[in-house]
């Protein structure tokens, strides 16, 4: 028998927090309930007799055609990086944006 899926606060604040998304704490109940929702919708097409349904396939001579990759040297690549803020040898420095809060205490 398939076990039905189900979401609780706990793993939706684990999620949220893997995730980098923050959400306000009186928000959590109505995304609590969109996700058990689509849950249960997952959980419906699973009961669904799929065992005589055949796999599509893909014919390949419907594949785009592909042009060879050929790697080319840029010639505007030493201005463009001369306009950067702030440069470190062939690369651009970018300020980190992304952090968990013990991270941005540390810093």
């Amino acid at each position: 028998m398939i076990e039905k899926m189900e979401m609780d606060r706990d793993r939706l604040r684990e999620v949220l927090t893997m995730s980098r998304i923050g959400l306000p704490e009186e928000d959590y109940q109505e995304v609590l309930d969109r996700v058990n929702d689509i849950l249960r919708l997952c959980d419906k097409m699973r009961e669904i007799a799929h065992e005589e349904v055949k796999p599509f396939e893909w014919e390949v001579k419907k594949a785009p055609a592909r042009r060879a990759d050929e790697p080319k040297r840029w010639s505007g690549r030493d201005e463009f990086l001369a306009k950067a803020p702030v440069r470190d040898g062939d690369f651009f420095r970018v300020p980190r944006i992304i952090a968990l809060e013990e991270e941005e205490e540390d810093a």
